[in-house]
């Protein structure tokens, strides 16, 4: 390899760290506590920090993607997979709640 040659890069990986709930931070955004590893070695944590709206719509991915399902786009947000249907604006904290 010459000089320039770019070495290998190594396998990236990222998982939840299963010891931290996901969570709702003081500003209103969701926290995802993270592992970083590089071609096996620990790499640090980093944490995920989605505003509602973006949390909302992972969870409906996720959802659909657990049901076989295609994944919602991002403009058909009246499409709730059935564990958000549910669900509705309200609640305490400004959050939501069952109905």
């Amino acid at each position: 390899m010459g000089a320039n040659a770019a070495a290998p890069l190594s396998p990236l990986r990222i998982s939840r760290v299963p010891s931290k709930p996901v969570r709702r931070e003081e500003d209103g955004r969701i926290a995802i506590h993270l592992w970083l590893q590089c071609g096996g070695e620990f790499g640090g944590d980093v944490t995920l920090r989605l505003a509602p709206a973006d949390a909302e719509l992972l969870h409906a991915q996720l959802c659909y993607s657990l049901d076989d399902w295609p994944a919602v786009e991002p403009s058909a947000g009246e499409r709730l997979p059935d564990c958000r249907k549910k669900v509705q604006g309200g609640g305490d904290k400004g959050g939501r709640r069952r109905v």
